[in-house]
């Protein structure tokens, strides 16, 4: 155990932080992403198959709780930011959301009466606390963990050990729900139950995981002179300058479109393939790929840089929808061998973004001294900013979702004598849920990895920053050892 533990501390190789902070950081992301897995796959799923709710409710829902989070989010790292103490607040922000989340992302998977409007409340008041919590949860560790590598260098071995607790964290949900699904055959009600049963399982393990941070990590932050007023009023404005981070979240916000792809997939499995237990199997197939490919990060980084791997995993992915859509889905195998692999890239795609998050929260501490002559980082805004881009893609990918189903013809399930009753879909519906997998599989794939080909901070010109930055932290902290 020992030998396991020197091992992996060696290949996370921050010296910043010690290994049960480091495994506590790991912790909080494996138990956030098995919730949103959860809650993002299968609720649209769930809502229409079983909850009988209609696209025109789902678009209502989401609309909203969207531009909730969207006003959240700032407030979240602005509170980050202005608390910068040895008692700062990321941890007890960690700590109170992870309840509410966890029993949002449970309580989503009941139906709770044979009214249809009773369900539609149910359903908008737990997505509302569920997205609420998340942001916060999700803010607030993404702060901590940018502040716990100072040091750049290291950040992509730290990001891709936490990648790797990502990856298995939505590899649960994924694997377990659709062959448990299908166990029960035709079952109706003993499905719907189903799903409910999984849900609690991973509510149980993802509230303990999600707790471990805020009882392991240590506040802190890279030392910078205190806030005055001056500083205070460009924070917006450095978030504007901030290029690396305005073509990532642009990136991800086109993005959007590629993960409509992922949401039809359960669709696809079950309705038109009519084996949902096939997802199953083809997600251990691309986990397996996709662990390969984040394993290999760290040994890309050093010949490619992290924007390199981001956008050939965006091409790779991209060029297998084709593929899928020339040939179909009359061979399961096929299908199966195609998804698998474009799911290859996403792991190490993943941990490359992490990295280059991070990462421009250095370039917006170096713009800032070139624009205004004061090296200001702003990690809470930062991270709050990418949240809010976020969350306005997860409504545009459910507006495409919700108006894609809409279009082919989807049928949600009918109250009949205060039962649900399962809806059967006509051909052309089953056909068109195909179309919803590859034509945004590859559109969203090729236009974001063009886009991040425009981010110039990396290589040489990103090494000459980071040696100048170098010399502005010193300076700085001069400045502050003699006002002390």
């Amino acid at each position: 155990m020992g030998k396991l533990k020197e091992k992996l501390q060696k290949f996370m190789d921050n010296p910043d932080v010690a290994f049960k902070e480091q495994m506590g950081y790991v912790s909080g992301v494996f138990g956030n992403c098995m919730g949103q897995d959860s809650v993002s796959t299968y609720t649209d799923q769930f809502m229409y198959d079983y909850m009988g709710l209609k696209s025109s409710h789902m678009v209502a829902m989401k609309s909203t709780t969207t531009a909730v989070n969207i006003l959240i989010a700032p407030i979240v790292g602005a509170m980050l930011d202005n608390n910068r103490s040895g008692k700062g607040n990321a941890r007890n922000f960690m700590m109170a959301s992870a309840i509410p989340f966890t029993l949002a992302s449970v309580l989503l998977f009941v139906v709770p009466s044979g009214s249809l409007m009773f369900n539609i409340i149910w359903s908008f008041v737990l997505y509302l606390v569920f997205n609420i919590a998340d942001t916060f949860y999700d803010v607030a560790l993404s702060t901590l963990s940018v502040r716990m590598t100072p040091n750049a260098k290291s950040r992509k071995n730290f990001y891709t050990v936490a990648q790797v607790a990502s990856t298995l964290g939505s590899m649960f949900p994924g694997w377990l729900v659709p062959i448990i699904i299908d166990a029960f055959g035709v079952d109706y009600n003993a499905q719907k139950w189903a799903f409910f049963s999984v849900a609690l399982l991973f509510g149980i393990m993802g509230l303990i995981t999600m707790i471990i941070p805020s009882m392991t990590l240590k506040e802190r932050n890279i030392v910078i002179p205190p806030k005055d007023d001056k500083k205070i009023k460009i924070d917006y404005k450095l978030i504007l300058l901030n290029r690396p981070l305005l073509l990532l979240c642009l990136c991800n916000c086109i993005e959007s479109v590629r993960r409509v792809c992922y949401n039809s997939l359960p669709f696809f499995y079950k309705q038109t393939l009519n084996k949902f237990s096939m997802k199953a199997y083809v997600e251990m197939g691309s986990s397996a790929l996709s662990y390969a490919g984040l394993f290999s990060v760290p040994f890309l980084g050093r010949k490619l840089s992290s924007r390199d791997i981001v956008v050939a995993g965006y091409m790779l992915t991209g060029i297998c929808y084709i593929l899928l859509a020339i040939m179909g889905y009359g061979n399961l195998w096929i299908v199966g061998i195609l998804i698998a692999i474009g799911g290859l890239p996403n792991a190490g795609m993943s941990a490359a973004k992490r990295v280059l998050l991070a990462d421009s929260t250095d370039y917006m501490e170096w713009k800032s001294y070139k624009k205004y002559g004061v090296a200001q980082r702003n990690e809470g805004m930062v991270f709050a900013f990418s949240t809010m881009v976020s969350r306005i893609a997860d409504l545009w990918k459910e507006l495409l979702v919700n108006g894609g189903l809409a279009l082919i013809g989807y049928k949600s399930a009918e109250m009949i004598d205060n039962q649900m009753v399962e809806a059967v879909q006509t051909p052309e519906t089953l056909h068109g849920i195909f179309l919803l997998v590859v034509i945004p599989g590859i559109i969203g794939n090729l236009i974001p990895g063009i886009i991040m080909m425009f981010d110039n901070f990396t290589g040489k010109r990103k090494e000459k920053i980071m040696a100048e930055l170098e010399i502005i932290r010193a300076e700085a902290k001069a400045k502050l050892e003699e006002t002390v």
